[in-house]
């Protein structure tokens, strides 16, 4: 009963062995034919079995077709004779055998010819007592495209960062463990590593002025959780000061607790230098204009002084009744000196509008009166050419206007002034008329057209040039600085207006303009820049001169003998402020560049004197400087006006009548 037993424990034993065999062959079965890798089994002769997933995985039609074909045919290196070239596969295969299993990436191909990268699984199993290889083939073409792209990504973003001289980073603040890139390395000077230094190693690494920047970042991009972006500079191993860029931004765990920082780092040191560069370039070249202003004030003062004298006497020796030949002689001399002063002036106002110092005023001026003024000043011209100088207007010229009188004389009078020049026969016409009219806004067009000599086609746009005329002879004949249109055409620009200009040679010239000014409320017309008559006598006015020139303290001195005008003389600010308090003086003609004290400092001076009548005394500042901002210093010390040198007796006789206190004649 009990060896019964025994047999029977057995043969149950045995047959459930049996049916463990049969289900696990019928699991392997069921992966064999329903896994998505390809699954192939291998012997000496070729392929004695596979699944669905490797004939749609070497795109052949169907099984019958797969297992048709020798192993190498989805080789790259398949040869036509049908046998495996590839020595790594044989390699593969015998390493399987021997070992049990490999596995490897390796490239197929499927019988259409396309190629796919592919994980290869080797491994020797028993089949009826027999030794076959096992072959699963899984398709890695989405994550070796994955790989790829990564690696291009990181290639991309290695180069960028070279190219822009930036690098990335990561500060665990859990561990205090810093990663770099590459880049991030580079601008530190150091060798790329896996990882950057600690943050207290990197703290000894920044400039010890900016580590208090760089902790107060930190510790709002922590606590505030706010992105940080600011310079800094960086200490490089060797002694070397750098600038970077710093951009950081925190990152929180699940809790909300901030962890990590990561950002970006720029090598800016070039930038700065750039920076630093261009504000020394920028401060030097401010430094240069106020030395150009200087000079500029101190030559015109230096030239126009003299000139002044020039002009003066010439005025007083023409009323002297001198002889005929005397009279020609000093008519000559006065031309001359009126000329050399025009180009003075020129060369004088375009280094103002070079250095942006030009200013124009606000007051008001009657158009027709300064069309009429610079006809009358240039007309003595024209009739000596025996040219005619035509003013051609309509009604609503005569309009009192608020604007600069003085720049848009200027500016007419440059060409008008041209036109005359360059006309042998002929005429020149000087026109205007209101374009537009609204409200209290009026435009004005202005033209000056001429028969000259015309400038050629070619060289119209060079007109406007600076020391450039049109043709080379045009100086050797005509003379001139090249100047005029220049400054006419900034000073227009500067009031938002531009010139034209049509022209034929051997015809004429014609150039034309438009302004819009404001409409005055006053309604008057006066004449501008012309030689006021002595509407008001000067007898019994006593005036204090104060100028140290004694070539214009003698030109003064006959001024006032003929105005029959009580005068005395102080050589400079000092004099000026003793004379002040021991005579009551109706006027104070005071020069501003003076030894001892200048007239700036001397008109401070008297306006402090404890009496009412020191802020009321007029005081005209007598400047040979062409410069703007001498004149707004002039006002802001207290000086009630200015007159600028070389001045005509009739400006400075007008000037004197308009403070004389008690009635005209």
């Amino acid at each position: 009963m009990e060896s019964s037993s025994e047999e029977e424990i057995f043969g149950q034993k045995k047959s459930e062995g049996e049916d463990d065999r049969e289900l696990l062959q019928e699991k392997l079965s069921v992966i064999f034919q329903y896994s998505t890798d390809a699954h192939l089994l291998f012997d000496e002769s070729g392929i004695l079995d596979c699944n669905q997933a490797a004939v749609k995985m070497l795109a052949c039609k169907d099984k019958i077709e797969l297992l048709s074909l020798h192993p190498a045919t989805f080789s790259p290196e398949f040869q036509p004779d049908g046998k495996r070239s590839a020595e790594k596969a044989l390699e593969m295969d015998r390493l399987a055998y021997e070992t049990g299993y490999t596995r490897f990436e390796w490239i197929h191909r499927k019988i259409t010819g396309e190629e796919f990268p592919v994980e290869v699984t080797l491994s020797p199993v028993p089949i009826n007592n027999k030794k076959v290889l096992l072959v699963v083939w899984h398709d890695i073409s989405d994550r070796k495209r994955a790989e790829e792209a990564i690696r291009r990504s990181e290639a991309m973003l290695s180069e960028s960062q070279q190219l822009t001289h930036s690098g990335s980073w990561e500060a665990d603040l859990i561990t205090g463990q810093n990663y770099w890139s590459a880049e991030a390395f580079r601008i530190f000077g150091l060798e790329p590593d896996s990882a950057g230094p600690n943050t207290d190693v990197f703290s000894k690494m920044i400039h010890p002025d900016d580590l208090h920047l760089y902790k107060t970042h930190i510790w709002e991009a922590i606590n505030k959780m706010s992105p940080a972006s600011f310079d800094l500079r960086i200490v490089l191993p060797d002694g070397q000061i750098k600038f970077i860029h710093a951009i950081g931004k925190p990152f929180c765990d699940a809790t909300g607790k901030v962890v990590k920082l990561y950002g970006a780092i720029m090598d800016i040191d070039n930038q700065k230098k750039t920076e630093k560069e261009l504000i020394h370039a920028k401060e030097m070249a401010e430094m240069a204009a106020i030395a150009k202003s200087q000079f500029l004030s101190t030559m015109s003062h230096e030239i126009r002084t003299p000139m002044n004298a020039v002009i003066g006497f010439t005025h007083l020796l023409l009323q002297q009744d001198p002889r005929p030949e005397q009279m020609e002689y000093l008519n000559i001399l006065k031309f001359s000196a009126e000329n050399l002063l025009v180009l003075i002036n020129d060369i004088l106002d375009f280094s103002k509008i070079e250095a942006g110092k030009i200013e124009f005023e606000e007051v008001d001026f009657n158009v027709l009166s300064l069309l009429e003024n610079i006809r009358s000043g240039i007309l003595q011209k024209a009739n000596e050419k025996g040219i005619m100088l035509k003013l051609k207007v309509s009604n609503d010229v005569n309009v009192t206007v608020v604007g600069d009188p003085v720049r848009l004389g200027q500016i007419l009078t440059n060409l008008v002034s041209n036109a005359v020049k360059f006309t042998e026969t002929g005429k020149v016409t000087i026109s205007s008329e209101v374009t537009s009219r609204r409200g209290n806004v009026i435009t004005l067009d202005f033209k000056v057209q001429d028969t000259g000599i015309g400038i050629p086609p070619g060289k119209i746009d060079n007109i406007f040039d600076s020391f450039t005329q049109a043709t080379s002879d045009t100086t050797r004949k005509y003379g001139g600085s090249g100047l005029g249109l220049t400054i006419t055409k900034r000073l227009l620009e500067l009031q938002h207006s531009k010139i034209f200009v049509e022209s034929e040679p051997g015809k004429g010239s014609v150039f034309y303009f438009s302004l819009t000014f404001r409409i005055s409320e006053k309604h008057f017309t006066e004449k501008i820049n012309g030689s006021p008559t002595n509407k008001f006598s000067l007898e019994g006015m006593r005036l204090l001169i104060v100028e140290d020139n004694a070539i214009n303290v003698l030109l003064m001195r006959n001024f006032m003998k003929q105005w029959n005008v009580q005068y005395d003389v102080a050589e400079n600010g000092l004099v000026a402020l003793e004379k002040v308090q021991t005579t009551d003086y109706d006027l104070v003609l005071m020069d501003l560049q003076m030894p001892e004290m200048d007239g700036y400092e001397a008109t401070l001076r008297i306006r402090q004197l404890p009496d009412e009548k020191y802020t009321k005394l007029p005081i005209i500042a007598l400047t040979a400087s062409a410069m703007m901002d001498i004149k707004d210093i002039a006002f802001t010390v207290g000086m009630n006006d200015y007159i600028s040198k070389p001045f005509t007796p009739a400006e400075l006789y007008s000037k004197i009548a308009s403070y004389r206190k008690d009635k005209p004649l």
